[in-house]
């Protein structure tokens, strides 16, 4: 008798994607691996979205449920309600733009059941593709991060904090991970790095080389990812948490923050000003409040303040170093 396929939850999370989720649910409904429960949560969408969905789960003839919000709640919500309420014991999640390729589910379930208890969660690179399906040449890792296209288990942890690689919707997870290390962040306002190095701080991470999906780019899409102003309070908050793990944390959490500064990102500011994370933090915070200076001045006073402060603590050394010789 043939072993029992283990079950697996894929979480599709919906908002406004009226014009491809159904492309997107028949790529979950293709998967040729069987065992397969079906979560959709949708995040009070204003288009016919709901509509389309229920008239397509009319017809659907495998396990699924339909959470549908009262109200928009956010990614990390809507993500989280969906893991939530998983039976599966593994995972995969997928936002109703992107598509799954066929064998995704067979693959990885292989992968994780072949591997021991260290390892936490599969990925793999993803297609390229534009508004209406068509592909665009390369590769998500390939592309953007191509330093680290065969990044391996052990480093994976230091490699994601210099930047995430990971595309959410080539992953799968083991369930049980999640009751150690918590769901995804509902602080923040995107899901998938903060979550991929709670993840590879505890577990193995484990790149696989079947192409699992399709990543659709818009047209704003582009501009939205280059402009990082509008989540430079998320990326401060995420490697806050990671500063006395590594000093490549450390290192970006000062740049992210001064950079910051230079820009005059007034949401960093009314954030810095709420949350104590270091003394030279601290130290700016009270200068950028400095209204009565222009912020070129701000500037200049912060960096003149560091020189003092580095010349100071220079001193204090070698004055230790001159007592230890006599």
């Amino acid at each position: 008798m043939d072993k029992e396929l283990p079950l697996v939850s894929i979480v599709a999370i919906n908002y406004n994607n009226s014009k491809h989720l159904i492309e997107t649910l028949d790529s979950i409904d293709q998967q040729t691996y069987k065992n397969i429960e079906l979560i959709i949560v949708d995040d009070f969408s204003t288009d016919d979205s709901v509509k389309k969905i229920d008239q397509w789960l009319f017809t659907y003839n495998k396990p699924f449920q339909f959470i549908k919000h009262t109200e928009n709640k956010g990614i990390c919500k809507t993500i989280n309600d969906g893991y939530k309420v998983a039976k599966g014991k593994y995972i995969s999640s997928i936002a109703t733009d992107d598509l799954m390729l066929p064998k995704k589910t067979e693959i990885q379930v292989q992968l994780l059941e072949n591997t021991d208890d260290r390892l936490g969660m599969v990925f793999s690179d993803v297609y390229l593709m534009d508004e209406d399906s068509n592909p665009i040449e390369g590769k998500f890792i390939e592309k953007y991060k191509s330093n680290v296209f065969h990044i391996n288990s052990e480093n994976i942890y230091e490699e994601l904090l210099k930047g995430n690689f990971i595309p959410a919707m080539s992953i799968m997870i083991k369930s049980d991970i999640l009751s150690k290390i918590g769901y995804f962040d509902e602080n923040l306002n995107y899901e998938d790095l903060d979550m991929w190095l709670r993840i590879a701080e505890k577990y193995k991470i484990q790149y696989s080389e079947y192409i699992s999906a399709k990543y659709r780019i818009h047209k704003n899409s582009i501009t939205q990812k280059l402009s990082r102003d509008r989540w430079a309070v998320d990326d401060i908050k995420i490697y806050n948490k990671h500063k006395n793990n590594s000093p490549i944390a450390k290192y970006f959490l000062n740049k992210l923050i001064y950079d910051s500064f230079i820009k005059d990102n007034n949401d960093v500011y009314k954030f810095l000003k709420n949350n104590k994370i270091n003394k030279q933090i601290t130290c700016m915070s009270k200068i950028w409040g400095m209204n009565y200076l222009s912020h070129r001045k701000k500037i200049d006073l912060y960096n003149k303040t560091m020189s003092i402060y580095k010349y100071y603590y220079k001193l204090i050394a070698f004055m230790k170093y001159q007592k230890c010789l006599i």
